[in-house]
């Protein structure tokens, strides 16, 4: 039997289909056998003013795609739109990363997609990281 499963904490909480629920005082594995249904982990979720970035931007939308406050029409449009803009730049680390997200996101394999981002959002930050001390060298060679 395939489906996904989740490995769920005491007392945690997710989200199925828009409706939280929480976890008793065991640990428990839960098996999602419809395809279709949309979850979240209330631990992987974001909140609006971490959604500050590009790739956050992206997983904020597609949270709130399953949790039900956004709608697939216009939001997915516009995740496309938005992950069109950062093909580029991931392209130099993964030519499919970008690609991969599209297809999940255009199928409606939100979970996935959120689980993919993960990796995005390591890259992202490290290119911040980056692009921060550049910019911090660039101020020190123009003082001295």
């Amino acid at each position: 039997m395939s489906g996904l499963v989740l490995k769920i904490a005491p007392g945690e909480r997710f989200i199925v289909n828009g409706a939280t629920l929480e976890n008793g005082d065991r640990p428990s594995r839960i098996r999602i056998v419809d395809g279709n249904a949309r979850v979240l982990r209330c631990r992987d979720a974001l909140r609006p003013e971490e959604a500050n970035t590009p790739v956050k931007r992206i997983y904020y939308a597609i949270q709130l795609l399953i949790t039900g406050d956004l709608q697939e029409e216009p939001t997915v449009p516009a995740i496309d739109a938005e992950c069109a803009r950062l093909l580029d730049v991931f392209r130099v680390f993964d030519p499919d990363l970008i690609p991969t997200l599209r297809s999940m996101v255009g199928r409606g394999n939100y979970y996935s997609a959120l689980c993919h981002l993960r990796q995005l959002l390591e890259i992202e930050e490290q290119l911040f990281k980056h692009a921060a001390l550049r910019r911090t060298a660039v101020e020190g060679a123009a003082v001295a």
